[in-house]
């Protein structure tokens, strides 16, 4: 009967371990991964919102006329 406890305690003891290594070995949690993103808006002719994301060392770039809403170089900018 010891020897059940004891098993029992074991393997819960190492899946505790397991998901605590899982964890951290994962990487950073989707909000701190997205910090590394900026949300982009402009104001369609249409009047519609168009949204899109960029790093957060490249300019937002909008050409009506082409109809582009891209993201630029962080060296250049936007051409």
């Amino acid at each position: 009967m010891n020897r059940i406890i004891v098993s029992l305690a074991i393997a819960a003891a190492l899946a505790v371990a397991g998901s605590v290594a899982f964890d951290t070995l994962k990487g950073p949690e989707p909000a701190v991964a997205a910090a590394k993103y900026k949300t982009c808006r402009s104001k369609m002719p249409n009047g519609r919102i168009k949204t899109w994301r960029c790093g957060s060392d490249q300019p937002c770039c909008v050409s009506h006329e082409l109809g582009l809403y891209v993201c630029g170089s962080p060296i250049i900018g936007c051409l």
